[in-house]
């Protein structure tokens, strides 16, 4: 299962991961994909991703520089925040899962992720 491929990574962070699964089974995924190119997710009440470059320093709800947030849950402590270092790795998992079962998909989803990491400077 997915969960377990994170684990298996060593990238625990649950609602990163809460979050990724949700958009690899009920979403298209390469819409997804799409979106963190362009950063510009899908958000809603309960489930989104939310990019530092959106505040400025000193803006009520600022977490920093060249960061992620992935909230999950209606309380204003369920999220977690990473770099884009850290996006990726957890991007890769979910690709490479996501790949497994859709294997016409992964041309596509290949493609998009490597313009993720070369948009970051991740290899």
């Amino acid at each position: 299962m997915l969960r377990n491929s994170f684990k298996y990574h060593k990238l625990e962070k649950s609602y990163i991961t809460t979050v990724l699964v949700q958009f690899v089974f009920d979403y298209d995924f390469i819409e997804i994909l799409k979106g963190f190119l362009n950063e510009y997710l899908l958000r809603r009440d309960t489930i989104g991703v939310v990019y530092s470059d959106e505040f400025e320093v000193g803006d009520e709800g600022y977490f920093g520089e060249n960061k992620v947030l992935f909230y999950y849950g209606i309380d204003d402590d369920w999220y977690d925040i990473v770099t884009y270092d850290e996006l990726c790795n957890y991007l890769q998992v979910a690709c490479d899962f996501f790949i497994e079962r859709n294997k016409e998909k992964a041309e596509e989803a290949n493609k998009y992720l490597i313009q993720i990491k070369e948009k970051y400077g991740v290899e």
